[in-house]
């Protein structure tokens, strides 16, 4: 099928319209692969991943979940299997599914429950009491609980009721709602329809041109967009499997995967494939079936593209670009322009649309900065239950992205700065204003300002800059310690920095392009 055709066979679809199309003409072709909480994987078929979804979607409505109502996943990808099963009961439903930050700090995982109002929140005995301590009006579906428990997930090898479902539900209707970093302390989540997310599967299998003949595995968390919105929209969309990897994986057990699944297109952020390509002379590993290396999440550099061509000479290399609010779709550049244009995030992925405008949204002139913005069907609806933040962000049919870049003579888009106070940590996006609050509550701050620095590995890290207040002594490590209470791992900086003052304008605003620059030069 040519991709005017494919593109034209979603209008109007649901992803159960799509995969019961997808089970009537193969209905024995690996669908999906994914950890159990039980410890095994599981590989379904289209076939059996319709019967699953079916299965789960009464026994939620069993539970008395209804259309437009919330669940929340609580779950690592230990258990992405029932994650994922229960995103597709809930969209059999027209219910809308929310996968939460299991490595948020219980402030951020409160305000996450409470913007959501889950009716029921799917999670483990393990997690249930801090769920239930942050946010006691939700229930709670336990994994592994006792089975017959009316608080009992509903495993779709178990149980079996006979209950009516909608005949179809509206694809325009939320569907999912994906956290993501903003420039405040609170982060906003970003609302898709079923209709955005089938488009979102498009454009990045277009890309990364995928095939019904392929598997497709990578390194996605599932409380991030990677998991719902692109690994499994972007193979059911071109008929290929996906396979998700659990949480505890290494790097030798990564290549194993890939080696035992035949996997044949590989996907994950820049960090963890510094890792990857490093560990793989250490061991035997056949990845003789992978055709084609995905990454993105923050700018390749040019050594790091030739070491994977020289570890990997076979394997093509495909550049992506994108944001929750855009699908995850937005922009790629395939392997012909690689390694010549590395650290070029390249042209727009199919059936996007990708401008480097002013302040008034007009295009500027090739060469010129300005900010990158994005239109096409796979843009989310806007932030839930946040209309201001929507009107500023969603603009005449544009995505304000707050990144910053320009188009060069070829017409491929180059990454320059953000706008954003955002710092992409190996992949996970963390805002700074998040950070900075966390470290104003610290006894004896006068100021402080968070930064990102250069990261061999994660591409950045966080630094952070603090001034003490007079008569005030600081100590790093407290600051260090106090921080990890109240922000998850990745947030928590690793670098710090006492400074007598923090450069400034005129206005008094604090200049972090020089910060940064007096850090990397000090």
């Amino acid at each position: 099928m040519d991709e005017l055709n494919r593109f034209n066979e979603l209008h109007g679809l649901t992803i159960p319209a799509l995969l019961r199309r997808r089970a009537q003409r193969h209905p024995f072709q690996l669908a999906l692969s994914a950890q159990s909480w039980r410890g095994h994987r599981d590989r379904l078929s289209f076939a059996q991943l319709v019967i699953r979804m079916e299965a789960v979607a009464r026994g939620l409505a069993s539970r008395g979940l209804r259309p437009g109502e919330r669940v929340a996943l609580f779950l690592n990808n230990d258990a992405v299997r029932e994650g994922v099963l229960t995103a597709l009961g809930c969209w059999r439903l027209g219910a809308i599914v929310s996968p939460l930050n299991v490595r948020a700090s219980d402030e951020e995982l409160r305000h996450a429950l409470e913007l959501v109002e889950p009716a029921f929140v799917v999670t483990t005995a393990e997690a249930a009491a801090r769920v239930a301590a942050l946010y006691p009006a939700a229930k709670r579906l336990l994994l592994d609980a006792s089975p017959g428990d009316a608080g009992t997930w509903p495993e779709p090898e178990r149980e079996f009721h006979n209950l009516a479902l909608p005949e179809a539900v509206d694809p325009e209707a939320p569907s999912v709602l994906l956290f993501t970093s903003g420039t405040t302390a609170r982060s906003k989540a970003v609302a898709h329809c079923q209709r955005s997310q089938l488009y979102c599967g498009f454009a990045i299998a277009g890309a990364i041109g995928l095939t019904g003949r392929d598997t497709y595995q990578g390194a996605w968390p599932l409380y991030t967009s990677s998991v719902l919105n692109m690994a499994c929209m972007a193979a059911w969309v071109s008929g290929a499997g996906a396979v998700l990897e659990p949480s505890t994986l290494d790097n030798a057990g990564r290549l194993r995967l890939i080696e035992s699944e035949g996997t044949t297109v590989y996907h994950g952020v820049t960090a963890p494939l510094h890792f990857l390509v490093d560990e793989y002379p250490k061991g035997r590993y056949d990845l003789s079936r992978v055709r084609r290396l995905g990454y993105g999440g923050a700018v390749m550099p040019a050594e790091v593209v030739a070491k994977f061509r020289q570890r990997w000479p076979w394997i093509d290399q495909v550049h992506i670009w994108g944001m929750t609010e855009t699908g995850p779709a937005g922009t790629y550049l395939p392997p012909w322009f690689l390694p010549r244009k590395a650290g070029c995030i390249g042209g727009p992925q199919p059936g996007c649309a990708v401008r480097v405008v002013d302040e008034t949204l007009a295009p500027v002139p090739q060469g010129e900065r300005g900010e990158i913005v994005f239109s096409g069907p796979s843009a989310a609806l806007g932030y839930w239950r946040n209309p201001d933040a929507t009107a500023q962000t969603f603009v005449d049919g544009w995505v304000r992205t707050g990144d910053i870049g320009c188009i060069d003579a070829e017409g491929h888009l180059h990454f320059v700065d953000r706008k954003k106070d955002i710092i992409n940590r190996g992949g996970l996006k963390i805002a700074s204003a998040a950070v900075e609050e966390v470290i104003y509550r610290y006894p004896g701050i006068a100021e402080a300002a968070v930064v990102a620095v250069p990261h061999a590995a994660l591409g950045e890290d966080i630094a952070a800059c603090v001034v003490a207040a007079p008569g005030a002594a600081l100590d790093t490590d407290a600051l260090r310690a106090f921080c990890a209470q109240h922000l998850a791992d990745y947030q928590t900086p690793r670098r710090w920095h006492v400074l007598a003052a923090l450069p400034k304008n005129p206005m008094g605003k604090i200049l972090k392009r020089e910060l940064r620059e007096q850090l990397l030069s000090s």
